[in-house]
């Protein structure tokens, strides 16, 4: 049997068992990636025909199998918000009312999760990218992430964590400036953290912390 690879964001011990798949991506030879994360042959011989008989169903109600095929193809690339969901059916010219019933079925399979993806982006943004809080929210509803959403997902980010991280920052950055001006470095920070993200608050002791002089 071939190996099989779970998207990361599908859980498979929790994965409704009697939703297979349609479509299987083999990114490297001998794996095989099952979008809802369940073989086939793992199915029980005596619930074999039960749940082929469920999987009928369940096509029976997809508008167009071409459709569902490259919209599992596009969430096994990179998740995707609701709104990016929508955006994507509507490019395609799926009819307003089909593609409610795709966002919905998406949204049931665990494949479209507003909160879970904004959580992602945010540990990404964090840890990867150096950015604060203004930063962070205002990609996430770049998205398509609501605000609320998006607040909710970068609460646990405190301001001691976000001047520590800040401090972390200019302190690296300050060490490339031994030729300017203490006026110019503290300039230069201060743009530095504010793309970021930062509060005024966050970045003026950062700043003085830094260059190791009042602000």
């Amino acid at each position: 049997m071939n190996n099989v690879t779970f998207l990361p964001w599908v859980d498979p011990h929790t994965a409704t068992r009697d939703v297979v798949a349609t479509v299987e991506v083999e990114p490297a030879a001998g794996t095989v990636v099952t979008l809802a994360g369940v073989e086939r042959e793992d199915v029980d011989r005596d619930d074999a025909d039960r749940d082929d008989a469920e999987l009928d169903e369940t096509r029976d109600e997809i508008s167009s199998p071409d459709v569902e095929t490259a919209l599992l193809r596009a969430l096994t690339r990179h998740d995707m918000s609701e709104r990016e969901v929508r955006t994507w059916l509507a490019v395609r010219e799926v009819p307003e009312n089909d593609a409610e019933e795709w966002v919905e079925r998406m949204h049931r399979l665990g494949y479209v999760d507003d909160a879970r993806m904004a959580t992602h982006l945010v540990d990404k943004l964090v840890d990867r990218g150096g950015k604060g809080r203004g930063v962070i929210v205002q990609k996430l509803t770049e998205r398509g992430i609501d605000r609320a959403t998006a607040s909710d997902a970068v609460s646990h980010l405190d301001d001691d964590s976000q001047q520590q991280q800040a401090t972390d920052l200019a302190v690296a950055r300050a060490s490339r400036m031994g030729t300017l001006t203490d006026e110019a470095a503290r300039r230069r920070l201060h743009g530095f953290l504010a793309r970021r993200g930062f509060s005024s608050t966050v970045i003026r002791e950062a700043v003085q912390h830094a260059l190791g002089k009042p602000g």
